[in-house]
């Protein structure tokens, strides 16, 4: 090969790995906000599994959603379907409350917020100035970009999620992912919010008429028939319950005689459920008052039995609610899939006391419904021989709520013609599946068999459904998660081949960029013969390019090895003043390479500095990069290197009169390949290592390193290094 050939394959490898670099650097920023993104979600479950008050948890989720993501605003609507608007709930900060007390509303279908609203589906607006919508409230005059996410429990909408940027393309479908996610966690909260405080009502209630009746209606009777004897009849003998009925609507058994049977309903809100009866002896007959009092009693039978029931219905919902908190704890502690969705159908089915309770996830292709976990051992063994059922399988509870994506309930298994029977589970007799959804996305189904007749109605789909959000997204968090372990598993083993493919080719690389740098030499010494003016220029330039690259492939192997930590350091005792002298001899030979003689190039050394302990190698080279840096960006004035002792530290700083740096620029400086911009500037780019290789060299050595700057007036680049080397640890 030529050396024009082996200069093309250096420039195209120095670009690759500056790619594989910008490639790395956002996987890991994709990373970090998947990891804020799990962390934020798992709070924000914790926070709804133990905060019953709504107003407690929007201002939570608000705040936090604004802390953790860094939004200009974040506010939530909820729908008012008397007006057909959206209305303020919470607005962070003293900008929201103020909105909050000017009773701030929006018309569905008006600008981002009204029109997820009437969509139901999220809308994303990157840059405001360019969208066809009305502008943001006056008191949020800084926005820039808007997100609106509905927030939904089945069909029915709820509210709003509203976050603002006030930077132009701040927001990205990155944001409407995780706000998406946590618009159904709050609709799980706000659903589950409803059904507590209606069961906590009706449990209220009971308690009362329980303690009313125990209390007050027998003590007023037991003082009305103090002076009475009282007594009870059966029949003659003893007491024992009654037979009931045969089928088909037969009259009850009761005892033989002549006796006249005297009957009274027991009714409750005019639906008969019962009956009571007592025995009229014709030498006895019952009179009037009589009559009444057994009126009277059929009422508090019946009041106690409908009481009785609703008090078992509730703690039975409240058992459930419990159950549905349970889950939301565990999902948001469990982060490996498989292990989140068995515990949740061991849970599912132990806590409501079901026969069978299995999770069905929709597969990559979107055509199947496959077994993911399943409860017991008959629920296991389904899930390793992975059962599926066809999205469109007419006979099949499981694909039907799929497709409708709603809760399905059918609680006579044998009767219903859409049942697939399953071999492994012969005493199903009640079944409800429930659809699990995030955003618009089928996650996957949750099924539950009962092995009674009519085990559950429209409250459990209600339960059942918010179960079902909760393990939706708690899933899609582990999946994120798991894929996010993947890419940093991968972008791991591209690193290290990377940095395999570097060590091989930089001897490859250097020899013949040495022979070419040699070479060039030779011809500008005249060793070949003298050289007209046009051919020195070209071979100046050729011999310039060659060092470039040269020093270019240096830093890049520089920074891999400090990335892979095997960057060693050979500390000794330096003279330090002598060593900033020689940098900067050689700082005003490169100056006067690139044009600038008229800068001054100055030293500024305490007297109490002499010797310290580093890598004089190193060193040379942080001195070197700081110092032609500051040439580099200096056209007129000056360039100073200072040192003096400060504590058991040596502070060294290289100042400059040049163009200085803005605020944006000063806190990228330090970051692998990213530079001021040399079309802001009118300066030649480089690899932008140099800085990042000073920092990790400084930080090498103990100490730390930052710039202080004002655009336009110049630099100054600081670092402190321990005067003694630091004694290794004793293992």
């Amino acid at each position: 090969r030529n050396e024009n050939e082996q200069i093309v394959e250096a420039i195209i490898l120095v670009a690759l790995v500056t790619e594989q670099a910008q490639l790395q650097r956002q996987a890991d920023d994709s990373l970090h906000r998947r990891e804020r993104e799990v962390s934020i979600s798992r709070r924000i479950a914790l926070e709804i599994a133990r905060q019953p008050n709504l107003s407690e948890l929007y201002r939570n989720t608000i705040d936090l959603i604004k802390t953790e993501f860094a939004y200009y605003h974040v506010q939530l609507f909820g729908l008012d379907s008397s007006t057909d608007s959206v209305q303020l709930l919470y607005g962070h900060g003293d900008v929201g409350q103020r909105m909050v007390e000017m009773n701030h509303t929006i018309p569905v279908g008006v600008g981002p917020v009204g029109a997820a609203a009437i969509t139901r589906e999220a809308v994303l607006l990157p840059r405001l100035s360019i969208a066809p919508a009305s502008p943001p409230h006056p008191l949020l005059s800084r926005a820039r970009g808007e997100l609106a996410v509905p927030i939904m429990i089945g069909n029915q909408l709820l509210g709003v999620l509203d976050v603002l940027s006030e930077r132009d393309d701040e927001l990205s479908d990155e944001d409407r992912v995780a706000m998406e996610a946590i618009s159904n966690q709050l609709a799980t909260a706000i659903d589950s919010t409803r059904l507590r405080r209606e069961l906590e009502g009706q449990l209220r209630e009971l308690n009362h008429l329980q303690r009313l009746m125990s209390r007050e209606g027998w003590e007023s009777f037991q003082q009305q028939r103090r002076s009475e004897n009282l007594g009870y009849y059966f029949d003659r003998r003893t007491v024992f319950p009654m037979q009931n009925g045969a089928a088909n609507g037969a009259a009850p058994v009761l005892p033989e005689g002549n006796e006249k049977m005297v009957t009274q309903p027991i009714a409750i809100r005019g639906e008969v459920v019962g009956q009571l009866g007592l025995q009229d002896l014709e030498d006895a007959p019952l009179n009037e008052e009589d009559r009444e009092l057994l009126s009277a009693i059929s009422q508090q039978v019946a009041e106690a039995m409908e009481n009785a029931r609703l008090l078992e219905q509730t703690q039975k919902r409240a058992v459930e609610l419990e159950t549905v908190a349970q889950v939301s704890s565990a999902t948001a502690n469990i982060l490996e899939s498989h292990q989140l969705l068995q515990a949740v159908v061991d849970l599912t089915r132990q806590s409501f006391d079901l026969y069978h309770a299995h999770i069905y996830l929709l597969d990559m292709d979107g055509r199947d419904l496959v077994l993911a976990a399943g409860a017991g051992r008959v629920g296991r063994q389904m899930a390793q021989e992975e059962w599926r059922i066809p999205l469109h399988q007419p006979q099949s509870l499981v694909a039907r709520a799929a497709r409708e994506r709603k809760g399905i309930i059918v609680n006579d298994v044998n009767k219903d013609p859409t049942y697939l029977p399953n071999l492994l589970l012969p005493d199903t007799r009640s079944e409800l599946a429930v659809p699990m959804i995030v955003g618009t996305n089928l996650i996957g189904v949750l099924d539950v068999q009962s092995d009674a007749l009519n085990a559950f109605t429209q409250d459990d789909v209600k339960i059942q459904s918010s179960l079902a959000n909760q393990i939706a997204v708690a899933l899609q968090n582990a999946f994120l998660f798991e894929e996010q372990l993947q890419t940093a598993d991968q972008l791991r083993e591209v690193d290290r081949l990377k940095s395999e493919f570097l060590a091989s080719m930089s001897h490859e690389l250097r020899t013949p960029l040495n022979s070419i740098i040699g070479f060039a030499d030779v011809l500008l010494e005249g060793l070949d013969g003298e050289l007209n003016p046009r051919m020195e220029e070209d071979v100046r330039l050729i011999r310039s390019s060659g060092a470039h690259l040269r020093d270019l492939i240096g830093e890049i192997l520089d920074m891999s090895k400090i990335e892979a930590g095997k960057m060693e350091l050979r500390y000794e005792e330096v003279d330090f003043p002598h060593l900033a002298y020689e940098v900067l001899a050689g700082a005003e030979k490169y100056a006067v390479t690139h044009e600038k003689t008229h800068l001054a190039i100055v030293a500024d050394l305490d007297d109490d500095i002499k010797f310290v302990s580093c890598d004089r190698t190193r060193m040379v080279q942080i001195l070197n990069n700081l110092v032609s840096n500051a040439i580099k960006f200096t056209d007129d004035g000056s360039v100073t290197l200072k040192a003096s002792l400060v504590g058991e530290n040596m502070r060294v700083s290289v100042e400059d009169t040049g163009i200085g740096l803005s605020k944006e620029n000063a806190e990228i400086v330090f970051e692998q390949f990213r530079q001021v911009d040399v079309t802001l500037t009118g300066h030649g780019g480089s690899t932008g290592l140099g800085l990042p290789i000073t920092k990790s060299l400084v930080e090498l050595h103990g100490g730390e390193i930052w710039v202080e700057s004002v655009l336009g007036r110049g630099s100054q680049f600081i670092f402190t290094i321990p005067l003694v080397q630091p004694q290794p640890e004793v293992q």
